[in-house]
């Protein structure tokens, strides 16, 4: 069995809207910060093209601590969007090489830049196939975050995390004995093929129209790595016969360094796409049930959405980045993609923070205006109760719901547009990112610390915290109330039932009992939305009477991971039965 966890990831658009359901009023934009205060950030300056080609691109150091001013923040969310894209450009460069050709050997030094490359660097289409050798199964250039160590390093079914993973070759050991052999290993590991058990996300084969089997689609896989600080922290940690009672990942008393964790979606791709140069494509490990056993497969897929979550000083809920690639929802031609999800549901309800026969609604701070939205009714998933259901018939499975189609609700910032606009401005004068496929990746938003949610739309000076609030991305979270415009927890009301409905706990406080300082005194309370909402869902350890326990924003770890059980892969091809038991591994605690 998978560890079991409520949600994995943050969230993103498939809410089916028309202005009917919204309403929009401007908002009075909190002060500027002074130079003096800009001075104080220098991940928040202006992004020039200086910083596209710095050899090695730095991280950014961590922000300063945040005033919790409404009126005058010291820090703005621009200065925090830019600092979103420095860590973009910092992990999206090309890792170390060190040297080494041969089969099952790593080409480079994990989890270090290239001192002698920079981002423009790994912008070419074929980066990744460029770095293919004769000698060896894997490519000598590969970004930064692909050689972080992947969930199945980190927790081995039945053993330890090993070694140094600076010098590891990639080794991957899942439940039920499956191991990849070293000769077909590659650093992208796609073995989740859910969106944490909630649905299953696809692209049309054919126009923009689902076939008649979803399963014949182009299907977005995922895949969750961490950094070696956290690799490092969690070996020194681990004792599967006596698990420890409380963890705090780093920086912690002892332990100075970051954690970072990155989740990634890759769409299966055709030649067409591949020959497009919009896309970061890697080969990477897939897996398939052929007569009963699960196979490790090797395809060239294409990067569609990124998370970076990286745990700072004054930080200490996580600050949680999100890019996507541009084209999941519309063609360069401008032409619908037909994205869709199939839903591993087909009931919802909501907990008693919503009167019954009402509709929840989700208030959106753009940064100059605020956006009452309403989310679908309580019960099934269909288009009386507010879901935009493709019309057709299709095969989808007895308890499932859909298919549905993929789209945005009006998140976006304006500090996160002006952002977008400036990197793509420092690219467009940079020769060097003249057909580079970073051109064709955006910030999402970002989440720095944990707010309530604005109370109404009214023009009032609103929290600057509450911009990204309902933070998302469109290709790792697009279900509907489950992790699109999400806020507090979710999970099956009674799994013993196996009736196929999920319950959205939209007044669920979110962020318990964190350890280190940097948050308000009434953290505690907070009903958080976005993806730090939902990471702080994952407590470690869980007191077995109430099921709590205090927020380590990672779902990589609980009592079964840190008691040796590891992770499942999970097949491609997975039957409607097997996808319906993986809905209780998520959506239990």
């Amino acid at each position: 069995m998978k560890t079991r966890i409520i949600i994995f990831g943050a969230l993103a658009g498939t809410l089916a809207m028309s202005t009917s359901c919204t309403k929009t009023e401007p908002t009075v934009a909190a002060s500027s910060i002074s130079k003096d205060q800009e001075a104080s950030f220098p991940g928040g300056k202006k992004i020039t093209p200086t910083d596209l080609t710095a050899t090695p691109a730095p991280l950014p150091a961590a922000p300063p601590a945040y005033n919790y001013d409404p009126h005058k923040p010291n820090i703005t969310h621009e200065e925090y969007a830019r600092f979103a894209w420095r860590q973009f450009i910092h992990f999206n460069s090309p890792a170390k090489k060190n040297g080494v050709d041969a089969a099952g050997k790593s080409p480079v030094v994990r989890g270090s830049i290239d001192p002698s490359r920079n981002f423009a660097a790994s912008g070419a289409s074929d980066f990744h196939q460029s770095g293919r050798s004769a000698g060896s199964n894997f490519s000598s250039n590969q970004l930064v975050w692909e050689t972080f160590a992947h969930r199945s390093e980190l927790f081995p079914a039945g053993s330890a995390p090993r070694g140094n993973l600076a010098t590891l070759d990639p080794e991957y050991v899942f439940q039920k004995k499956l191991k990849v052999a070293s000769t077909d290993a590659r650093f992208n590991n796609l073995d989740e093929n859910t969106q944490i058990g909630q649905n299953q996300i696809f692209f049309p084969k054919n126009g923009n129209t689902p076939s008649t089997n979803p399963q014949e689609d182009h299907i977005i896989l995922f895949q969750a790595k961490v950094n070696p600080v956290e690799y490092d922290y969690v070996k020194s940690i681990y004792n599967a016969n006596n698990p420890p009672t409380s963890l705090e990942l780093p920086p912690n008393g002892t332990n100075p360094g970051e954690s970072v964790e990155v989740k990634s979606a890759w769409r299966e791709m055709t030649p067409e796409l591949i020959a497009s140069g919009r896309y970061h494509t890697a080969e990477a490990l897939y897996y398939y049930n052929e007569n009963g056993q699960t196979k490790a497969k090797v395809a060239t897929f294409g990067l569609v959405g990124v998370h970076i979550l990286r745990k700072m000083e004054n930080y200490p809920t996580f600050v949680y980045t999100t890019f996507e690639q541009v084209d999941s929802l519309t063609t360069p031609e401008k032409k619908d993609t037909g994205l869709y999800i199939v839903n591993l549901y087909d009931q919802l309800q909501y907990d008693a923070s919503v009167p019954p026969g009402t509709r929840p609604s989700a208030i959106l701070n753009t940064g100059s205006n605020r956006t009452q939205v309403a989310l679908p009714l309580a019960g099934a998933i269909d288009s009386a109760h507010g879901y935009d259901v493709v019309p057709g018939k299709f095969d989808v499975p007895k308890g499932f719901s859909g298919p549905i189609k993929v789209q945005n609700p009006p998140v976006a910032t304006l500090a996160v547009y002006n952002v977008n606009t400036e990197v793509q401005q420092a690219m467009a004068s940079t020769p060097e990112f003249k057909n580079s496929v970073w051109q064709y990746y955006r910030l999402v938003g970002l989440q720095v610390l944990p707010t309530n949610e604005d109370s109404s739309i009214t023009p009032k000076t609103p929290d600057p915290l509450t911009q990204d609030f309902y933070l998302a991305n469109i290709v790792i979270e697009s279900s509907q109330p489950g992790i699109q415009l999400f806020k507090g927890g979710v999970k099956d009301p009674h799994p013993d039932k196996k009736d196929f409905t999920l319950l959205a706990k939209r007044g669920l406080p979110s962020i318990l009992g964190v350890k280190a300082k940097g948050l308000p005194p009434n953290a505690d309370q907070l009903v958080m939305g976005g993806c730090m909402g939902c990471h702080g869902n994952a407590q470690y350890p869980r007191d077995k009477v109430t099921g709590q326990g205090p927020s380590i924003f990672s779902f990589l770890i609980d009592g079964n991971t840190m008691g040796g059980q590891g992770f499942s892969a999970d097949v491609r091809n997975e039957s409607p039965a097997e996808l319906s038991a993986k809905r209780l591994e998520y959506l239990s605690y």
